[in-house]
């Protein structure tokens, strides 16, 4: 197809400028970051409405900053992992015979442990943890928009982060074990830890996101000659891609730390991921000037919520008359200048557009219980079953590698190639298949749980089944078998956790960004909280039960997660364009059918 006549093609190569470079401001009240799109809306040609419908789509190149901040994410995650991944033998288990340090004197039997909490302790104090590092993520945000901007809030709490982890590390040698304070060590560090591992959480992911700075698609001509549109989505989906496997390439840190544990001591598998921390503040200082930093501008979860509260004023006193007269108005109509004096009508649109992205992450709690499996449950099953000398926690990481392994086949060849043949795998088909294959993975475990009951001489109690001499007595079956259930999570993981985190950024109006990725995580701390009620069940001889209802409960909660939501795969492209430029901003340059689906969107 050759060029339209009067349009300008966009270069194939060319730096998009320093992050520090001098813009022109408007004199208006936009923002210094949208009057800046339009620099990079320069000399570029958009595509027609018959070329979006026809031309292959590709990435954008990924901005130097970008690849800076995921390797922040990377040591972060090192470390977070590194350091929660012995927690549970750390609190469950008591000190080995004769050990000081929570190894075992022999290092090819038996299973390190320090405190003796028993497994609903553990699983409880695990999951309480974790919810604290997700639920924090809000209080964090609201920090950064506020006062610091994300870059800042990151770095302070990079500070944070350090205390928390040398407070776990210092009190888990072998002298203050002997003196009792491990467990206050680790409760106060691990508070500490959640809201540090919370500050960085909450502002990494928008950030490297933020480093994209062109949100509209525009033709490209590669060297081939072939036209391809350039999708600021597809860019986002590669950008996250690589985001979530950096990830998981940290969080293989715990190989390291749980052979530490068995080999030498809690004190070692510690202080490495304390170490390895250090990396994020150098990074972070060091590309300081790559990256594109959106400034503070006003907390939006305050005036989010009061808009809320006018929008559903009236809704509890006479409900029926607040419904009768919302079918008039519309819910959100009431919260506008126009029906009342309150915000701006842009600003009520923006948090109606948040809600409804923050529909889809309801259901995402039930999907959580079942990852939260693999750091808990999961790990104490490893241990009733044939170890052959090794760790029972090193098995949790057979869940990164798959990730690893898998995450560069989708995104080099399943969704490109689906993609050549015309196929668009939207997010809300994409989170459904990953509740399912979080389902499979849990009915695999309970199958597998009945069948250690079965082949254990203490029959449904073989959690810590022993001889007559203290000696393990576990079950015959080898402890390798638990692998498919740790992939069949990673295949969840690619499909529901990266398109949860690509979803929130992507239907985020810009001012809420940091709102809407905070909302993505607190469903992580509800999952949490949903587990840690379950933590009565997590014993024997209920464990089949356990994971046979998480598997039904995450399988129903999908299948009616998508019938509620599948036909907004239908306007995802609509969804997208809103807010990112002139395609959308008014009715003269909308088709029909554009036209249709942005009403429909706004309904």
């Amino acid at each position: 197809m050759s060029t339209a006549p009067g349009s300008k093609v966009a270069p194939v190569e060319g730096d998009l400028g320093s992050s520090d470079e001098k813009r022109p401001h408007s004199t208006g009240t936009a923002p210094e970051d949208e009057v800046d799109l339009e620099v990079y809306d320069e000399g570029v040609e958009f595509p027609t409405e018959e070329e979006i419908a026809t031309l292959r789509r590709v990435a954008d190149k990924m901005p130097i900053g970008a690849f800076a901040i995921v390797i922040v994410e990377l040591c972060e995650r090192f470390a977070y992992y590194g350091l929660s991944g012995p927690f549970q033998n750390y609190l469950q288990n008591p000190l080995p015979p004769g050990s000081t340090s929570g190894a075992p004197l022999d290092g090819d039997n038996g299973t390190a442990g320090a405190l003796n909490m028993g497994q609903t302790a553990a699983t409880g104090l695990q999951n309480m943890f974790s919810f604290l590092a997700y639920i924090t993520p809000i209080v964090c945000g609201i920090i950064a928009d506020v006062k610091w901007g994300r870059y800042k809030t990151i770095c302070v709490f990079c500070v944070v982060y350090f205390v928390g982890l040398l407070i776990i590390t210092l009190t888990s040698i072998p002298s203050a074990l002997s003196r009792g304070a491990g467990l206050a060590g680790w409760i106060v560090g691990a508070i500490v830890v959640a809201f540090g591992t919370g500050g960085i959480k909450s502002n990494v992911s928008p950030l490297v996101a933020d480093q994209v700075r062109r949100t509209r698609m525009f033709i490209k001509v590669l060297p081939s000659g072939e036209r391809v549109i350039v999708d600021p989505n597809v860019t986002i989906t590669r950008i996250y891609n690589l985001f979530y496997w950096c990830i998981n390439v940290g969080s293989l840190s715990a190989i390291a730390t749980t052979e530490l544990e068995h080999r030498v001591g809690f004190w070692a598998a510690f202080i490495l991921p304390t170490l390895v921390f250090l990396g994020t503040p150098i990074v972070l200082v060091g590309a300081r000037k790559t990256y594109h930093k959106v400034p503070p501008r006003g907390s939006v979860v305050i005036e989010s919520f009061r808009v809320t509260g006018i929008a559903l004023r009236g809704f509890w006193t006479n409900p029926i008359k607040y419904l009768r007269e919302s079918n008039v108005t519309g819910v959100w109509n009431r919260a506008k200048p126009s029906y009342i004096l309150a915000q701006d009508d842009d600003f009520v649109e923006e948090v109606k557009r948040t809600a409804k992205a923050c529909q889809i992450f309801l259901f995402f709690p039930l999907y959580w219980i079942s990852y939260n499996q693999i750091t808990s449950n999961l790990v104490s099953m490893a241990a009733d079953m044939s170890l052959h000398g090794v760790p029972n926690d090193l098995f949790q990481n057979f869940d990164p590698i798959a990730l690893i392994i898998l995450i560069p086949i989708m995104d080099i060849f399943v969704y490109p190639g689906l993609r050549r043949i015309g196929i668009i795998a939207r997010p809300v088909a994409r989170i459904w298949l990953g509740f399912m294959f979080g389902a499979v993975a849990m009915v695999y475990s309970a199958v597998l749980q009945h069948y250690i009951y079965k082949t254990n001489p203490c029959g449904d109690f073989a959690s810590g089944c022993a001889d007559a001499d203290g000696n393990p007595t576990p079950s015959t079956i080898n402890v390798w078998v638990q692998i498919p259930a740790y992939i069949l999570i990673a295949i969840s993981e690619v499909f529901a956790s990266i398109t949860g985190l690509e979803y929130a950024y992507n239907k985020a109006p810009k001012r809420m960004k940091s709102l809407v990725m905070a909302c993505f995580l607190f469903m992580v701390a509800i999952g949490n909280a949903l587990n840690a009620a379950l933590a009565s069940v997590a014993i024997d001889p209920k464990l089949v039960g356990n994971y046979a209802g998480i598997g039904i409960a995450t399988f129903i909660a999908g299948m009616v997660f998508y019938l509620l939501f599948y036909k907004r795969d239908r306007i995802e492209e609509a969804e997208n364009e809103i807010g990112k430029g002139k395609r959308y901003d008014s009715a003269e340059t909308l088709t029909q059918e554009d036209a249709e689906k942005v009403v429909a969107v706004q309904a």
